[in-house]
């Protein structure tokens, strides 16, 4: 089996050396969620350690290499096909593509599979949003066996969210001079992801693997192939995505809650001034941002500008995407590199959009691939790409900061680079496993829902434009524009295997669960106060029997499991857990007359697995056209259970498995009947000749 040489001719080894003790001795800072952050800093003592297994390794790779290739011929003596390719579109939705078809919208590409092979819905998990579905795609087992039940769990010591895939521990020694903190010990991230994902059975066999951009695997993972880590990698400032503006118009004109807004200081005729705010200085008490001066130059004429960084400058077209931008913050002697693009959406006033910042993967100060040359390679070759787990920016175009038209472009501009990075990797090799899932048509669907027939969207359709209004049958094309790249390259020998982790429909209308839980006395606010500020401010916790969290649970303020926990393990929980959950399936929306809740679990019922614990206590699943609200997500508590949902993210997914089936498409033909995620893992496995692990739960779909 041939496989990916990592040659790098433009490479210098001058370089290469630098880049490899950036990774031991550049300090990096970043946040995952509110008050979670982390700093690294190397010691001479890593430095030794690292270098010894370093020559270590270079010793025994030949020993290693020709195990790898004994255990490789022993396996593929067995496979029943020696070329694996697993391709996911993010939310692609079974019952919408046959909808398409029926009205007369053609993917002949996708026909082209299904005509020879399988075309069937795909099961996903509960509840169906992408953390759970593709941990559960990754590993054959449940979210009781894998501990991944939502984007976000809860902090049990302050109540506050958090990443669900990764712990960030800071060091836990700092010198402190003066205002300067020295880090002098080595953080710690946790990925809390458990179990073992295909690929890495499949790699400890001798087989290649290449895996590109599959939700919740930051940080990398090692095994015997390559990585680019997918959604919940961070931006450069650590959090999951956050843009910047800029503008010269009055501060009260811009409502802006989830990105950073900075004034645009007038310097001279049509000159202005601006700073963008990098990631935190690690060595500086309270760790404030890096700053990076910028000049912005408007020409009035024809609607461009000019942003200049340094000595560098960069032309920005009105309402066009720029380019990659290199923007490098120095703390200290150290050199911190992120790439960003910008917009240039309005003269008057000036209205600048800066991308979240994104990790250079041509530099990269955080592990977004493995091994972590493989992303400075892609770079090189192939230009630089998006690194952040969710490129394409929805809550811009929700504040009304990025336009309809630049958002399409950075959705297809992230496509072209996900598509260049899988046909080199695919060129690389004749055997082996290459697996790759793109986003698109998630992004595409949650934003532009309300432009489809009956979708009942209270939320604005300000253009008339057919791209826009056509956003989603247009990005389904595009996935079968795809598909007719691919399949010319695709043998017989090979298996191919199209799936997504759920399906889309409507939300329209908000249900502000801590609301109605403060409403049912189960989360309890501080004396006199009648609504909370965000992030559970004023929440009396010494009263309180039950909160919200994340997108589809409820934890209930249990006695030694949270800080202030008052709710007994044993007959008082379970009474509180069964009337919650009878509660909930009762309420009605008065406005659409329809329940709000599909399902109400409690986590047993549907959970098993030595991970159980950490599942929120409750699990909601939603009817179509209701979602909990935006509000609830931030953990605020007002005073009404419903609203209209106004937000352009108007489709999502947090519903029940079966409203929201995802696709599965492969040039085979299966003998089993009903596929669901879960099933993805065994199937390779059995493919490859390897007997699948006692612990993964999936069936086998016997590929013909």
């Amino acid at each position: 089996m041939s496989k990916i040489v990592l040659t790098l001719p433009m490479i210098k080894v001058k370089a290469i050396i630098f880049l490899s003790l950036l990774f031991l001795v550049c300090p990096i800072f970043s946040y995952v969620g509110p008050g979670a952050g982390f700093a690294f800093v190397g010691s001479f003592f890593f430095i030794f350690v690292a270098f010894f297994l370093a020559f270590f390794n270079l010793l025994t790779f030949p020993v290693r290499t020709f195990i790898k290739f004994l255990k490789r011929i022993r396996t593929l003596k067995k496979a029943k096909y020696k070329r694996v390719i697993i391709v996911g579109f993010d939310g692609m939705d079974y019952n919408l593509m046959k909808r398409f078809k029926k009205e007369g919208k053609s993917f002949p590409n996708f026909d082209r599979v299904s005509e020879s092979g399988t075309f069937t819905p795909l099961w996903s998990t509960e509840p169906p949003i992408s953390p759970v579905a593709w941990s559960t795609f990754s590993t054959g087992v449940n979210p009781g066996k894998h501990n991944i039940f939502d984007f976000l769990t809860t902090d049990r010591n302050t109540y506050m969210p958090k990443l669900a895939s990764s712990d960030i521990l800071p060091p836990k020694r700092v010198l402190t001079i003066g205002k300067l903190t020295i880090p002098i010990s080595k953080p710690k991230i946790e990925w809390k992801r458990k179990s073992k994902s295909f690929w890495k059975i499949v790699s400890s066999k001798g087989i290649y693997s290449a895996v590109l951009r599959v939700p919740f695997t930051f940080p990398a993972e090692k095994f015997y192939g390559c990585m680019l880590s997918g959604l919940s990698t961070p931006d450069l400032r650590g959090s999951q995505g956050s843009f910047s503006f800029y503008s010269n118009g009055k501060d009260k004109d811009f409502d802006i809650s989830e990105g950073i807004y900075e004034k645009l200081e007038k310097t001279d005729e049509n000159c202005y001034a601006g700073t963008i705010k990098g990631p935190a200085n690690p060595f500086v008490q309270g760790n404030p941002p890096l700053e990076l001066d910028f000049k912005f130059t408007l020409n009035k004429g024809n609607g461009s500008g000019e942003i200049k960084i340094g000595k560098d400058k960069y032309r920005i077209e009105s309402k066009k995407l720029s380019n990659w931008i290199p923007l490098e913050f120095k703390a200290g002697l150290i050199k911190i590199s992120g790439i960003a693009q910008w917009v240039l959406e309005d003269t008057d006033p000036i209205k600048l959009y800066l991308s979240p910042i994104n990790i250079d993967p041509e530099k990269p100060s955080m592990p977004v691939s493995h091994p972590k040359i493989f992303s400075v390679y892609l770079s090189k070759l192939l230009g630089a790409f998006a690194t952040l787990g969710q490129a394409e920016d929805t809550w811009a175009v929700n504040e009304g900061i990025l336009s309809e038209e630049a958002f399409l472009q950075q959705v297809y501009n992230t496509q072209e680079e996900r598509e260049k990075v899988f046909f080199n990797t695919l060129g690389k090799f004749k055997q082996g496993l290459l697996v790759q899932v793109f986003e698109a048509t998630d992004r595409i669907q949650h934003m532009f829902w309300r432009y489809l027939k009956h979708s009942d969207s209270p939320a604005d359709k300000p253009s008339t434009d057919s791209h826009i209004v056509n956003a989603i049958y247009e990005s389904y094309r595009a996935m079968d524009d795809f598909l007719g790249k691919l399949l010319p390259r695709i043998n017989k020998n090979d298996l191919l295997m199209i799936v997504s982790d759920h399906g889309f429909n409507a939300f329209n209308r908000e249900f502000h669960l801590n609301s109605w839980l403060h409403q049912q006395g189960y989360l309890v606010l501080k004396d006199g106060k009648k609504e909370s500020g965000k992030w559970y401010a004023d929440v009396d916790w010494s009263k309180s029997r039950a909160y919200g969290q994340g997108l589809n649970g409820i934890f209930l303020n249990m006695k030694g499991r949270e800080k202030q926990g008052i709710v007994n393990i044993g007959p008082e929980a379970e009474k509180i857990k069964s009337e919650i959950k009878d509660k909930l399936l009762k309420v009605t929306d008065d406005k659409t007359r329809t329940r709000v809740l599909k399902s109400v679990y409690k986590r047993e019922e549907i959970y098993r697995g030595p991970y159980v614990d950490n599942a929120p206590d409750i699990v909601v699943g939603y009817n179509i056209g209701h979602r909990v609200s935006w509000e609830s997500t931030v953990n605020y508590v007002g005073d009404q259970s419903f609203s209209d949902n106004l937000k352009m993210w108007s489709g999502d997914h947090a519903l029940t498995r079966e409203q929201v089936p995802g696709i599965f498409f492969s040039n085979k033909k299966i003998s089993e009947a009903d596929p669901s995620l879960i099933d993805i893992s065994p199937t390779v496995l059995s493919v490859f000749g390897i007997e699948p692990p006692s612990f993964i739960e999936g069936k086998n779909l016997k590929v013909q």
